[in-house]
C-alpha cells in the first residue's frame, strides 16, 4: 500500500488456506467415519425391553444428534470465516489506506461473515435455554 497504513495480509491468507485444510484432514474425516458407524442406528439397548434403558437410549440418541449438529455448524463456520479472511486480505491488498470505501468494504465483509457464522450457530444450537435454536427431541 502506498503512502498509507501497511497491513500484513500474510496471516490472513495463511488462516484462509490453513483452516479448510485442518478441518478437512482432522475433524471432517473423523466425523465422516463416525457418521458411517452410526448410520445403522443406535444399537445401545436394542435387546432390552426395560423402560429405563429405552429412556437412556432416547437421551443418548438426542445427545448424538446435538453433537452432530454442533460439528456440522463448526465446520460451516470455519469455512465461512476462512473465506472471509481471504476476502479481507484481498480487499486490503487492493486498497490504499486512504480509501474509506475499501475500509468500509472490509468492515462489511467481516460483519457479514460474523453474522452468517452466528446465524448458523444459532440454528444448530439444540440447548433449550440458549438462543432459541433447534430443539433436540
Amino acid at each position: 500500500m502506498a503512502d498509507g497504513v501497511h497491513v500484513e495480509t500474510d496471516g490472513l491468507h495463511k488462516f484462509s488456506n490453513q483452516v479448510p485444510n485442518d478441518t478437512s484432514t482432522t475433524l471432517a474425516s473423523g466425523y465422516s467415519r463416525a457418521g458411517v458407524e452410526l448410520s445403522a442406528g443406535i444399537a445401545f439397548g436394542a435387546n432390552n425391553a426395560s423402560g429405563g434403558v429405552a429412556a437412556a437410549k432416547q437421551r443418548y440418541q438426542a445427545s448424538l444428534k446435538a453433537s452432530t449438529q454442533n460439528i456440522e455448524a463448526y465446520l460451516e463456520a470455519a469455512a465461512v470465516l476462512a473465506a472471509a479472511a481471504g476476502k479481507v486480505a484481498d480487499a486490503l491488498e487492493k486498497s490504499d489506506g486512504r480509501s474509506a470505501q475499501s475500509a468500509s468494504q472490509v468492515n462489511a465483509l467481516m460483519a457479514q461473515a460474523v453474522a452468517e457464522a452466528q446465524a448458523r450457530r444459532a440454528m444448530a444450537d439444540g440447548h433449550p435455554s440458549t438462543r432459541g435454536g433447534a430443539r433436540a427431541i
